[in-house]
C-alpha cells in the first residue's frame, strides 16, 4: 500500500481515532490544529507527524496555512475531525479539489435549522420548529407548535443548553441562560438563533451508517437511554439495538431519506431518531462516525467493524472493507452525579476493571472536581462498556453495573458539598 499524505482538521473527541487509524496504516499524518498544545489536550500525542496552525473557525485561515506549508500540492485527502470545523473543513477541500462531504450538506449537518428545513422540503419525518432570536418570537412559537417543546442552540452539540419547556415559566428561565451561551467548544461561536422544537415522544435511537452513492455499505441501530427530563443526557448506548427490532427497517429507511435530503451521499453517518407512536421522526444528523464510543469501541466489539478505517480509505479512494467480521453486542455506560458538589471518588469503580465482560473503563472527573446533575454530555463523571452474546445481556449488564456504582462527594468542614 502506497503512503498517502493525510490532514486532519483539529483531531479531537471522535476524531482521535480518524488520526490513529491513519498513523497506524503507514499513512503521513498532518493535524491542522488552533493551538500547538491541543494534540497533548485531546490525547493524539504521537499519531501525528507534523502540525499546521491555523484559526480553524475560518476557511480562508484554513485555506492559506495549508497553501503556505510544505504540504501544498501534496496531500491526498482533507478530513473534519471535529465537528464544528466540518462544514469549513469542506469547503476547503472543495477549493483544493480533494474529496469530501458536499459543503452545502455539511453546512446543513452542522446547522439544526437549515436541515430541519431541508427535511420539511423533502417530506422527511422530523419535529415541527421554529427560529426565534427573542424570548417574545420563542414565546409565540412555543403557543404555536403546542407545549411541551424543546429550547435548543442551532449550532451546537452534545445537549448543551438544550432545554424541555413545559410552559411559559420554563421558557423564560432556559431563554434568560441560553441567550448567554456565546462560545463553545474550541472557541466556535454559538449563533444567536435558536429552534424552538415539537418535543417527540418516544424511544431514542441511533443509526450507525456508510453509504456509498446514497446506497448503505453498513448500516445497524444504537439504542440510547437519556437522563429523566428535563434535560437530554444519554446514559447508555447498546448495539445493536436490544429493543424494536421489527421497526429497525424503519428506522435506517428514515435517516436514509434524512440524509439524501441533506445531500450526504457518500461516507460515514451518525443520525438520530426517536420512534414515535406515528413512526420515525428525526432529531439530527451528523455526516461523521457516531461519538460517546460507538464507533470507537461499540461497533468495534459487537461486528469488528472500523468504521474509521472505512472512512480514511473512503477519502483516499481507496476500496473500502467494512464487512461485519462477528455478531455479538456491546453496550456503553455513564455515570453521572445525583446532586451538585465537589467530586471524590465512585466506589466500585475501579473494581470493573476486573468483570470479565468488561472491556474498557475510563473515569472523567478527578478528585476535587465540582460536578453537578448532568445538563449536558460534558458533565458525565465516567464510563464503562460491556460486551455480551446478545444485545439484552450487554444492556442489562450495563445497568446492573451502573445501579451498584455509588458517587462519593468530597466533604468539607460545613458539612458536604
Amino acid at each position: 500500500m502506497s503512503i498517502k499524505t493525510v490532514a486532519f482538521v483539529e483531531p479531537s473527541f471522535y476524531g482521535v481515532s480518524f488520526a490513529r487509524v491513519a498513523y497506524e496504516q503507514g499513512h503521513q499524518v498532518i493535524s491542522i490544529v488552533s493551538s500547538t498544545d491541543n494534540p497533548q489536550k485531546y490525547g493524539y500525542e504521537g499519531i501525528y507527524h507534523d502540525l499546521i496552525v491555523a484559526d480553524i473557525r475560518d476557511e480562508e485561515s484554513l485555506y492559506q496555512a495549508i497553501q503556505a506549508s510544505p504540504y501544498a500540492g501534496k496531500l491526498d485527502a482533507l478530513i473534519p475531525a471535529t465537528d464544528y470545523a466540518s462544514h469549513l473543513t469542506a469547503r476547503v477541500a472543495e477549493r483544493l479539489g480533494l474529496r469530501g462531504i458536499p459543503y452545502e450538506s455539511a453546512l446543513k449537518a452542522r446547522n439544526k435549522d437549515l436541515a430541519r428545513q431541508a427535511y420539511a422540503e423533502h417530506g422527511v419525518p422530523s419535529a415541527k420548529f421554529k427560529k426565534v432570536k427573542t424570548y417574545e418570537e420563542a414565546l409565540a412559537a412555543s403557543a404555536e407548535i403546542g407545549y411541551p417543546v424543546v429550547l435548543k442552540p442551532t449550532n451546537a452539540a452534545s445537549s448543551q443548553n438544550v432545554y424541555f419547556i413545559y410552559d411559559e415559566t420554563d421558557l423564560k428561565a432556559a431563554f434568560d441562560i441560553i441567550v448567554e451561551f456565546k462560545v463553545t467548544y474550541m472557541d466556535f461561536k454559538v449563533r444567536d438563533e435558536y429552534l424552538i422544537e415539537e418535543y417527540l415522544e418516544g424511544p431514542e435511537f441511533s443509526v450507525e451508517l456508510f453509504l456509498n452513492e446514497g446506497v448503505p455499505l453498513f448500516h445497524t441501530v444504537t439504542e440510547k437511554l437519556t437522563s429523566p427530563l428535563p434535560y437530554f443526557v444519554e446514559i447508555v448506548h447498546t448495539l445493536p439495538t436490544p429493543s424494536y427490532a421489527e421497526q429497525e427497517n424503519d428506522l435506517i429507511r428514515t435517516a436514509v431519506d434524512a440524509l439524501h435530503a441533506i445531500g450526504i451521499v457518500n461516507g460515514p453517518s451518525h443520525v438520530e431518531v426517536k420512534l414515535t407512536p406515528g413512526g420515525p421522526r428525526i432529531i439530527e444528523v451528523n455526516g461523521r462516525p457516531g461519538g460517546d464510543n460507538i464507533s470507537s469501541d461499540l461497533l468495534v466489539q459487537a461486528f469488528g467493524v472500523d468504521i474509521f478505517e472505512a472512512t480514511v480509505n473512503y477519502y483516499l479512494e481507496r476500496p473500502i472493507d467494512i464487512q461485519k467480521k462477528h455478531e455479538r453486542a456491546a453496550a456503553i455506560a455513564y455515570v453521572t452525579a445525583d446532586q451538585d458538589g465537589l467530586f471524590e471518588s465512585i466506589d466500585g469503580f475501579a473494581a470493573l476493571q476486573a468483570h470479565p465482560q468488561v472491556v474498557r473503563s475510563h473515569l472523567i472527573a478527578e478528585p476535587g472536581d465540582a460536578v453537578a446533575v448532568a445538563r449536558s454530555s460534558d458533565d458525565r463523571l465516567g464510563y464503562f462498556i460491556t460486551t455480551a452474546d446478545t444485545p439484552q445481556k450487554a444492556k442489562q449488564l450495563a445497568l446492573q453495573l451502573l445501579g451498584n456504582l455509588q458517587v462519593v462527594y468530597r466533604q468539607q468542614e460545613a458539612g458536604i458539598v
